[in-house]
């Protein structure tokens, strides 16, 4: 009966000890483990779609190839890189169907690129472009809130040609035309917000060839007219 007593107080003791190790744990299927996680906010995807609006200033650096004559018996070369800074206005629209954004843009610009050349024979030839603007497509990857993009169409400028006899001499001839061309370049664009974005674009342009004549000394004068152009800009999205 002793050891029977003492057998009984072990089983209980031991029942109490394990009773109050498992005491602050909760049991499957209670309360507690029934209330869900509180959930983790994801901020919506960027949408490069949507119309938009901006301004862009730069730099560029041009190259006119150009003849004149005869005088006498001889034509005229000429070959200088007009220089100068450009800055105007953009408007465009974006469409974007997955990472593949597309899109319609045009500029106009102020600019004073300018230089003159003295030719094989001592005249001088100078260019001045006062404007100029194109209408382009653009298509690009979007990585987010960051675009890659390519861009390519119709340019136009307006060209000024001043011809010389001489540095310094008074002008004998000059004419003014607005050149039709293309350009081609890509860039990258980033949002900053949902609304603003900024970018940083290099484009070629070839204003093409044109031709006149100079009637006071009977002479012919034909020059074309490329320019390479390195553009910051920042864009309103709607």
């Amino acid at each position: 009966m002793r050891i029977l007593a003492a057998a009984s107080v072990l089983c209980v003791l031991s029942t109490s000890v394990l009773a109050a190790d498992l005491g602050p744990y909760p049991r499957r299927g209670s309360i507690k483990d029934s209330v869900p996680a509180e959930p983790v906010y994801q901020r919506p995807a960027f949408s490069w779609t949507g119309f938009y609006i901006g301004a862009q200033a730069g730099y560029a650096w041009a190259d006119t190839d150009a003849s004149s004559g005869p005088f006498g018996s001889f034509d005229q070369t000429y070959a200088y890189s007009p220089e100068g800074f450009i800055g105007g206005g953009h408007v465009g629209y974006n469409w974007q169907a997955h990472n593949v954004v597309f899109g319609i843009e045009a500029d106009l610009e102020a600019s004073d690129i300018s230089e003159t050349g003295v030719g094989s024979l001592g005249f001088t030839h100078r260019t001045d472009i006062d404007w100029l603007g194109s209408v382009r497509g653009r298509l690009g990857w979007a990585v987010d809130r960051t675009l890659f993009y390519a861009t390519a169409g119709w340019a136009f400028g307006d060209v000024e040609i001043t011809k010389a006899t001489g540095p310094g001499a008074a002008p004998f001839a000059t004419y003014s035309d607005t050149r039709n061309g293309w350009t081609v370049g890509g860039g990258i664009e980033h949002a900053f917000t949902d609304r603003l974005t900024a970018r940083v674009e290099y484009r070629y342009t070839d204003l093409g060839t044109d031709n006149f004549n100079s009637a006071a000394v009977n002479s012919s004068d034909e020059s074309d007219v490329t320019f390479h152009a390195v553009r910051a800009g920042v864009s309103l999205k709607f």
